[in-house]
Order: C-alpha cells, then sequence, then structure tokens
C-alpha cells in the first residue's frame, strides 16, 4: 500500500468528501485524514488516502475528472525509484510560469503575451480530458471566451497541459529519446489523433488545422504548447522549444511546426 494526497477546489463544500469518498472507495483506496480551507476559487479540500499504487493512476484521473472539481493536484508516496506523477494534476496543476513566454518567438505572428486566463483554462480542461480528442470545440470556445489580450497565451496553457497530461496517460513509460525520434514515436502518434499530420526531420507539417481557418487569427499556440507538453519530458534535451513558422491562417498550405533543442 502506498500514501496518495490529493488537493481538491470545489464551487462548494456540501456534499463534496461524499462524492469524493464514493471514487476513493471504487479504486481501493481508504481516507487517512483530512483538512479543509476556504480559498477564493472555493473549498479546498486536501486528503490523505491509502491503497494499491497500481490503483493510484485511475484514481486521480478520475478525481481530476469529477464534475464537482474545479482544481486538482496529487502527490504520490512510491517505493524508491519511482517517478512521482499525476495525469490529472498534469492538466490542472502546472506551474502558471509556463503560460508566459516559454514558447519563444514566432515568424507566423506576435510573440506570446505574458498572461494567460488560468483560471478560465483550468475550468475548462477536466471537460476537454472527457470529451479527447474531440477537443477543438472547447479550444473554440476558449478563444471566444477570453479577451483578445490573453488569447495566444491561455491556447499555449491549454496546449501545454493537455500534452503534458497526453504524455503521461500514454507514454510515460518509456526511456528518453533523441529529439528526432521523440517526436516521430511520441510527438506524431499523439497529434494524429487530433490532426492530419507529417514529419519532416524536427519539422511537423500539419495540415487542415481546424485553429487556423484562413483571415481568422491563428490557433497554432495550442499547438506550440500541446508538442511542448508532450516532449518536455521524453526527448533526452534540457530543453524543448517549439514555433510556429507557417500557419494556415496567414495563407500558407500548412501549419509548420519547427522542434528545437
Amino acid at each position: 500500500m502506498a500514501e496518495l494526497e490529493v488537493r481538491v477546489v470545489s464551487e462548494r463544500r456540501d456534499g463534496l468528501l461524499l462524492e469524493l469518498g464514493r471514487v476513493v472507495n471504487e479504486y481501493g483506496h481508504v481516507l487517512v485524514r483530512q483538512r479543509w480551507l476556504q480559498e477564493e476559487q472555493g473549498a479546498c479540500l486536501t486528503l490523505v488516502l491509502r491503497g494499491p499504487p497500481d490503483r493510484q493512476p485511475a484514481l486521480e484521473e478520475a478525481l481530476g475528472l469529477h464534475p464537482r472539481v474545479l482544481r486538482f493536484e496529487s502527490t504520490r508516496s512510491l517505493p524508491a525509484g519511482h517517478a512521482v506523477d499525476s495525469v490529472a494534476a498534469a492538466m490542472v496543476a502546472e506551474p502558471v510560469a509556463h503560460a508566459a513566454g516559454s514558447a519563444g518567438s514566432s515568424d507566423a505572428g506576435p510573440s506570446l503575451p505574458s498572461g494567460a486566463d488560468v483560471a478560465r483554462v483550468e475550468r475548462m480542461l477536466p471537460g476537454l480530458a472527457k470529451d479527447y480528442p474531440r477537443i477543438f470545440p472547447w479550444l473554440i470556445n476558449l478563444e471566444y471566451a477570453v479577451s483578445a489580450e490573453v488569447r495566444d497565451a491561455s491556447l499555449y496553457l491549454a496546449g501545454k497541459r493537455t500534452g503534458s497530461w497526453i504524455f503521461k496517460r500514454d507514454f510515460s513509460l518509456g526511456a528518453r529519446l533523441a529529439l528526432v525520434d521523440a517526436i516521430r514515436r511520441i510527438a506524431l502518434p499523439a497529434l494524429r489523433v487530433l490532426v492530419t499530420v507529417e514529419q519532416h526531420e524536427h519539422q511537423l507539417h500539419v495540415r487542415g488545422c481546424p485553429l487556423c481557418q484562413p483571415g481568422a487569427p491563428s490557433g497554432g499556440r495550442f499547438f506550440t504548447g500541446f508538442l511542448e507538453g508532450l516532449l518536455a519530458e521524453s526527448a533526452d534535451t534540457p530543453h524543448v522549444v517549439v514555433r510556429e513558422t507557417r500557419c494556415h491562417s496567414l495563407g500558407a498550405p500548412v501549419c509548420v511546426f519547427d522542434v528545437s533543442p
């Protein structure tokens, strides 16, 4: 048995512990202790749980996707040598600093704004995860919901957390790869679930991107974040930077994403 500490934020406290307790029990865990706090976003509940380690990822995902959970974080207590990770935490608890500036410059448009509508992105992510890979309606709604000043940064943040989640869900058991191999074996198959894409060495060419319609603002920031989230822990390089160098919304036949260390 291993312990798992989770922290959830919900709009209200009433009945939350009972509802989450059913999920905890369903995945073979028991409650060790609990703590309540009131935050600006709502009621914050911290739970320390104990149960079989092999069921913890599924439990984390179930709690993170619960309809009453606005924000989810978790920390596992695992045997030595095991990495600490969380599928749902990768979606909604990544440090906000990644939302600002880490995508680098792009020839296809202006540099990434310094802020993202973090609260709105976090509220969207559980629904996006539930509907995955049918995510474009969520992202199009996000584009319209946020102000123009934070649109690119919000798309980038949503992409980064989604990519990190997909990596932990589908690819995290493998060893680190050379960058071009990580693109081929991880980024390419992950993208193919969403769009039509081809790999050309360190470039990915996306055709018919639903977020990059001619004459409309580019939605490529989502894919730069998505690819960086996928490759950050899979490539054998300390940093991965993705730039959109051509975009269908600006008249190019395909969107081109250049991946570099």
